[in-house]
């Protein structure tokens, strides 16, 4: 299977750009768009902060995110699906929780990761950047500016460090409409 993650911070319209991308590859059924829901958590993590000072809730919320993306991948492996294009992926989980969490936690949890990523790894990741516009409309989270570069440097450094092939696309989401959708239907 062709594992294919789309990522970046929250409210950068992953999801948006996945839906139009979609409808515009409808007709193509070896394609099996996968969304990610985090809204189930039994965490609140809408405020950096308060995850910040609280290690045991970002532990918590870290490890109930990747059991669930964990299980999605897997789930998708054993399907006989051609081709998987991920709104979110496991990237995301060592990139927040190093950014709130102390190198005592974040050590293993990127180890764990890092040992998932070396027997289940990602064809493409095409990296979402900020998008200040849609955060201040429509997002829930931390809007810190400090907060949210710090968030972006480190993907680009787990996205280095974990080796994986990504494509940064530009600010303009009918240009990363049209790059996800080229590269897919070149599949």
């Amino acid at each position: 299977m062709i594992k294919i993650a789309v990522t970046g911070p929250h409210c950068c319209g992953k999801s948006t750009v996945l839906k139009k991308v979609s409808s515009i590859l409808s007709e193509n059924k070896k394609i099996n768009f996968e969304k990610f829901d985090g809204s189930d958590s039994p965490v609140d993590y809408s405020s950096s902060e308060y995850l910040k000072n609280n290690n045991k809730a970002e532990i918590d919320i870290t490890y109930w995110m990747i059991q669930k993306l964990i299980k999605r991948e897997i789930d998708l492996e054993y399907s006989n699906k051609e081709i998987a294009v991920l709104d979110r992926c496991i990237i995301d989980q060592i990139v927040y929780p190093s950014e709130l969490l102390s190198e005592e936690y974040t050590n293993d949890i990127f180890g764990f990761i890092k040992l998932w990523m070396k027997i289940h790894p990602y064809d493409i990741v095409f990296y979402i950047p900020q998008n200040n516009e849609l955060l201040q409309k429509y997002g829930k989270k931390d809007k810190s500016s400090e907060y949210l570069k710090n968030i972006e440097n480190r993907y680009f450094s787990v996205l280095e460090q974990l080796k994986i092939n990504y494509i940064v696309l530009p600010k303009d989401q009918d240009e990363q409409v049209r790059i996800i959708a080229d590269y897919l239907s070149n599949l």
